[in-house]
């Protein structure tokens, strides 16, 4: 997967930003709905498997700071948590939210899950951990940086000996993604569907890149069927593959 320019991320990341500042009522109850829903890709002992007494480590979780990892209902006993997000640590009162002082209390509880773990702001091209974690996450993250296959072998470098990688991306069907390189990035230059995606996938583009860094894919959960796969809507599936 080729890179782009540092002013294209740079851009991507404006546009990360703004749209995270602009934060509502409606989408952050979009955001912590969609992540038991992609979980629910995996069954409970794969789960048990990725988070249960392990040390994790997730490469972008948006700057509130908002992992998938606690999520999970087996995020009790896991060991460690670093989230690795690029973008400076946002509090919630510095976006809309703020404006829905009658839903103080659900508020409070996205804050504490938004505590959990360690913060460090890095890109994950500039990753620099060894063999230091059992797990590593990576959701609606790889189309969304510079270098898709770098934060992917930098993932690989950060495992263990047999540990294991999760990644969730959004992929387009074969229609859908020739629709969107060539008349969505024109009619909608500017937006954040287009400024904030710098790349698009096929589940197989995907696979291919987990491969490519070293990993051996070992399941691939909620793909799409052959019609969706070659013109319906837009799925995000759930790779599992070990080092």
């Amino acid at each position: 997967m080729t890179a782009v320019s540092l002013d294209r991320w740079s851009a991507a990341q404006a546009a990360e930003l703004s749209y995270w500042q602009s934060l509502d009522l409606r989408e952050i109850l979009r955001i912590c709905a969609e992540k038991p829903e992609f979980l629910a890709l995996l069954d409970d002992g794969l789960q048990r498997d990725l988070f249960a007494g392990r040390e994790a480590l997730e490469i972008g979780c948006g700057p509130l700071g908002l992992s998938l990892i606690s999520f999970s209902r087996h995020k009790a006993t896991l060991k460690r948590l670093v989230k690795a997000e690029p973008l400076p640590r946002l509090p919630i009162r510095a976006t809309r939210l703020g404006e829905d002082a009658w839903a103080a209390p659900f508020l409070a509880w996205v804050e504490q899950l938004a505590a959990e773990g360690d913060y460090i702001q890095t890109p994950g091209e500039e990753l620099g951990f060894s063999a230091a974690f059992d797990t590593v996450v990576t959701y609606n993250v790889l189309d969304h940086v510079r270098e898709p296959q770098t934060i992917l072998r930098n993932a690989h470098k950060a495992l263990r000996p047999g540990g294991t990688l999760l990644v969730g991306v959004d992929c387009l069907s074969l229609v859908g993604r020739l629709r969107f390189e060539y008349i969505t990035r024109r009619t909608h230059k500017g937006q954040i569907l287009v400024e904030a995606h710098p790349h698009t996938f096929l589940p197989r583009d995907v696979a291919a890149m987990i491969e490519s860094a070293g990993f051996t894919v070992t399941a691939m959960h909620g793909l799409p069927g052959a019609l969706r796969g070659l013109a319906g809507s837009h799925t995000r599936p759930a790779f599992v593959a070990r080092k």
